[in-house]
């Protein structure tokens, strides 16, 4: 079986806010990339698969447009939500370092937190057997996916120095299991 986990495409944000949980939509790019992003689940013969997605706008968007390529039906999930920072969500990114800012914020939600939510809805899914794509936010993949790899997350994953490590903005990583045990990973671009 395969889960897929995909982070949603690029979102409108011309004031350079903290999005977090704002209802930010994708933008022209964004969905162009999503249609792709369709096109190639189709291709490859993945029609059907149920969609499970963050219910923050830019996801859902992400997930409806894969979903009418693919025939798929669509559910919200609260455990794929995006992180929680409320003092700087909605606030402008400072030109410099706002990775930093973000990441030392004390109202923001912890690594720890991010990973057991996601985990737990990766883990029914597995547990589950049956093929399914996860649409989600950068970070809570990043971390999902650095757990599954046994890979040490950076104190600063946004930082400019870790953009290999981060799962980007529309990119796919497909989970092989057998036995409830991860066979091979891949990132696919499209």
């Amino acid at each position: 079986m395969n889960i897929y986990l995909v982070r949603h495409t690029h979102y409108a944000n011309p004031e350079n806010i903290y999005a977090f949980r704002l209802p930010l939509r994708l933008s022209q790019e964004g969905e162009q990339h999503a249609q792709r992003i369709g096109k190639w689940f189709a291709e490859n013969k993945l029609q059907k698969l149920p969609i499970y997605t963050s219910p923050i706008t830019r996801c859902i968007q992400t997930a409806e447009i894969i979903a009418a390529y693919t025939g798929s039906t669509v559910k919200t999930d609260e455990r794929l939500i995006e992180v929680f920072a409320p003092s700087l969500q909605g606030k402008p990114q400072p030109a410099e370092t706002p990775w930093k800012v973000e990441e030392d914020d004390a109202s923001r939600e912890s690594r720890q937190s991010i990973l057991r939510r996601i985990l737990n809805i990766y883990n029914e899914k597995a547990t589950q057997g049956n093929d399914c794509i996860l649409v989600s936010h950068g970070e809570p993949l990043t971390v999902l996916y650095h757990y599954l790899s046994s890979e040490r997350l950076p104190k600063y994953l946004w930082g400019p120095e870790n953009n290999e490590n981060i799962i980007n903005r529309g990119e796919i990583v497909r989970i092989e299991l057998k036995n409830n045990r991860i066979r091979s990973t891949s990132r696919i671009k499209v």
